[in-house]
This record gives structure tokens, sequence and C-alpha cells, in this order.
């Protein structure tokens, strides 16, 4: 559980940056995000598999913590978290939809011994004007608030 606790603060952590932080957004922290909310949900099932064998030390922990009061109260925590999760990730992918080709990928060059060779590189920003409605989504918004539901 202490793992899964860390995981779930950490995607919290990731999504307040996306939606707080101004100028251009990079794409690797939407990565970092998903990719810590893709941890904490694995972690939180196995938590919540393992908690069930043992309900009252899951429930002392949590309590310590200022978690949920009880596995029952985490798996429905849980399940109000993946929800709004899947909205996100529409949210994201919609989002991706309004950008153009140009402003995700870029050819570029790279010269290898003297041999250049030309390749599809990924941008690193999108520019603030077109970041403004990810970081403004009532999606993120969601999640975020789902996240801070359970003290992340």
């Amino acid at each position: 559980m202490p793992q899964a606790a860390a995981a779930v603060i950490e995607a919290a952590e990731a999504l307040r940056y996306i939606q707080s932080s101004t100028g251009d957004l990079r794409l690797r922290d939407i990565d970092r995000a998903n990719d810590a909310m893709r941890a904490a949900k694995s972690l939180c099932l196995s938590a919540l598999a393992e908690g069930q064998k043992q309900p009252a030390a899951s429930a002392a922990f949590m309590a310590s913590i200022g978690g949920p009061s009880s596995l029952a109260v985490f798996a429905g925590h849980l399940a109000q978290i993946d929800a709004a999760a899947t909205a996100w990730n529409d949210a994201w992918s919609a989002w991706l939809d309004t950008l153009e080709v140009s402003e995700l990928i870029q050819p570029a060059t790279l010269d290898r011994d003297g041999i250049e060779t030309r390749y599809i590189a990924r941008t690193e920003v999108i520019g603030d004007a077109k970041a403004a409605p990810l970081r403004g989504s009532q999606a993120l918004a969601d999640l975020v608030a789902a996240l801070a539901a359970v003290g992340a």
C-alpha cells in the first residue's frame, strides 16, 4: 500500500503540473502524467487485492496516512478515479485531434559519420495558446479532484 499511495501522489502532482503550468506545454509532461496514472492504477489494484487478505491492517495503514476508512471506500474511490481517468484520456485525445500534424511531428536530419539520414521527430512542446484548452479542461479538473479526494 505505501507504493500505491506514493504512486497516486506522483500522478496527482504530474497532473497538477499540467493544469497549473504556463507557457509552452512539454509533451513529455503529458507522457509523465499518463505513465504515472498507469503505475498508480496498477499499484492500487494490487494494493486492493492484497488489502483484502488483511483488511484490519489495511484499514489501519489507510487511516495512518489520512486515506479512505475502509477497503470498500478505497475501491469506490478507485472507481471514481478510473472514470475520471477515462474522461481525461478522451479529453487529451480529442485535444490532440485539434492540433496540426506539423505541431506534433517535424522532419529532422541526423548526421552520423558524415551520412545524413532524414527521419520524423516528435516536437517537444505545444505553445501556450494551443495548450490552454487542455490545461483548462473539465476532465483534467475532475481527475485532479478525484485524486485529491483520496489525499493526493
